[in-house]
């Protein structure tokens, strides 16, 4: 994926222009300037940095033929682009969130947001390069993952919850009174907030991602929906364990890095864990039980 045109090359960039020219001409004057944009944003999406012509023709030939005909009168004004960035504020879905975070089969690293504006880490395409996993590795991602695969992945929320309230327990008299709650680009705390009302954040943060874990591991809904569910559970309880321990520190350059690894990192290993455990059963099931997914 892509954000502008500008980023294809001078071949590629100057096919998709003719071919937006071609395809406006069309159509009602009127509309014009909206059917460029909704086409712009469907190259956009479908095409990488190093996309060739022919890679181009062939998103072409998938989006079809431009008629005079052309509607947009169902388009949904609630996803789009707002000066090259994607937006959807629709409902969030579980399917929606896996794409987004999850599509080995996608090579680009950054997707849409599921819900927002803005774009998402692509997991899966992440641990394709890294060599972890195979981009057709599942027929359907998560769809195989047993239950007991999901059960154990919520217990990382819970493990990073008892230590938040450890934590508090532990070291709250010898906390300061007050302790930082934002801090600036360079790692410096710029703004404060007391003992009581960080531990609360923390502690409350924590305990909420074990609730949506627990629901998503208790549920039987499609795979794919839960493993998205365990992942924000991941996310939200490994960056309050962060934040928890970066309060009492100095701060410094390395606390964004520190946040965002607690973060996006959780989110990742629990996605890949469940393709793993998804991918050994589906070996299970078609050449027997001595084959891993894991490479």
């Amino acid at each position: 994926m892509i954000t502008t045109l500008d980023q294809l090359s001078p071949d590629t960039r100057a096919a998709a222009q003719a071919w937006l020219d071609a395809s406006v001409a069309v159509v009602d004057a009127d509309v014009r300037e909206g059917v460029r944009d909704d086409l712009e944003i469907a190259l956009c999406e479908g095409l990488a940095a190093g996309a060739t012509p022919e890679d181009l023709a062939h998103l072409i030939t998938r989006l079809g033929p431009v008629t005079a005909e052309f509607d947009r009168s169902d388009a949904d004004p609630r996803v789009g682009r707002w000066f090259g960035i994607p937006y959807d504020v629709r409902p969030l879905t579980g399917e929606r969130l896996k794409d987004a975070l999850w599509d080995p089969a996608d090579p680009n690293l950054l997707k849409p947001k599921a819900f927002g504006a803005g774009w998402d880490l692509n997991f899966g395409a992440l641990f394709v390069r890294l060599g972890l996993i195979e981009p057709d590795a599942e027929d359907e991602p998560f769809t195989n993952t047993p239950h007991d695969a999901f059960v154990i992945a919520a217990g990382f929320p819970a493990l990073m919850a008892a230590a938040v309230v450890a934590h508090y327990v532990a070291r709250g008299r010898t906390l300061p009174a007050h302790l930082p709650h934002h801090w600036d680009a360079a790692g410096r705390p710029d703004a404060w907030t007391t003992k009581g009302r960080a531990a609360a954040l923390d502690i409350g943060v924590a305990t909420a991602a074990v609730g949506l874990a627990a629901a998503a591991a208790g549920s039987r809904t499609h795979g794919a929906g839960r493993a998205a569910r365990l992942a924000v559970a991941a996310a939200l309880a490994g960056g309050a364990a962060k934040t928890t321990v970066i309060r009492p520190l100095k701060g410094g350059w390395w606390v964004g890095p520190v946040l965002v690894g607690g973060i996006a990192g959780s989110a990742g290993a629990t996605l890949l864990g469940l393709a793993w455990a998804g991918r050994d059963a589906e070996r299970r099931r078609d050449l027997g039980s001595g084959y891993s997914a894991r490479p």
